[in-house]
């Protein structure tokens, strides 16, 4: 059986948080000030955290299946749930089976990669492999519009990814290189879809946002910062959140 590590607060109404490539869900310690009164549930993916790596077939369906597996057992069937960046693409694929109330894309798209991006995947692969440590200073250090303002900030998330094993960063730079288009499924959330956008993110351009999301979604753009929204502006994306999910 799979191991799926999961940690559970409060009460009320389910709010999954999903966190990115790299991470854990000690990403969310950032936004502790969350006030709404929901039954938090924070997922360490697999292949991150304290998460095993799948034996099957790196797929973020395949992700889906060992969460979901493990929501039954807790009898949760219906949830919000915010995703940043990876955990966004996995948040998109719990929708497309019916479980999602409303969804927050943090930092995050909804397109499948581009045949140039699923050859950098393929060279992100190669790089992990020979020097995994030199790969993730650089990458966490290139999430930032301006990196030397955090520079504690990122040696904490450094020191946090070195944790995860080769395999588990291969595993999930497989799985986003063969995820599928989840634009049907943004129109069907409609107004229950918010999309949270850094105005620098190179990870995901906020032109290519802007002309790809269905104009039924919601787009908060925040000015001056880049892939990591929550450390660079955690009081606006608190604060969207909240009114977000008050609706």
């Amino acid at each position: 059986m799979h191991n799926l590590k999961i940690k559970i607060e409060g009460e009320g109404f389910p709010l999954l948080f999903l966190h990115g490539f790299l991470e854990d869900s000690r990403m969310w310690n950032y936004l502790s000030t969350f006030h709404l009164n929901y039954k938090r549930i924070f997922i360490d993916l697999p292949g991150h955290g304290g998460s095993s790596v799948p034996i099957d077939p790196p797929s973020i369906a395949q992700m889906v299946e060992v969460i979901t597996e493990k929501l039954k057992e807790l009898g949760v069937e219906k949830f919000h749930v915010i995703g940043h960046s990876m955990g966004g693409y996995v948040a998109l694929e719990l929708a497309t089976m019916g479980h999602v109330e409303k969804l927050v894309l943090l930092n995050s798209n909804f397109w499948e990669d581009s045949v140039q991006k699923k050859k950098d995947r393929d060279r992100v692969v190669n790089i992990v492999q020979k020097s995994k440590d030199l790969f993730i200073q650089e990458g966490i250090k290139g999430l930032f519009a301006s990196p030397t303002n955090y520079e504690n900030e990122i040696n904490t998330l450094i020191n946090w990814a070195k944790e995860i094993s080769i395999e588990g960063i291969v595993y999930a730079t497989q799985a986003m290189k063969n995820r599928r288009n989840q634009l049907k499924v943004c129109v069907e959330l409609g107004a229950k879809l918010l999309v949270i956008q850094g105005e620098k993110d190179q990870s995901t351009p906020l032109q290519m946002m802007s002309e790809l999301l269905p104009k039924e979604n919601q787009l908060f753009v925040i000015s001056g910062i880049g892939h990591m929204s929550y450390i660079e502006s955690p009081e606006l994306v608190l604060q969207k959140l909240e009114s977000f999910l008050a609706e």
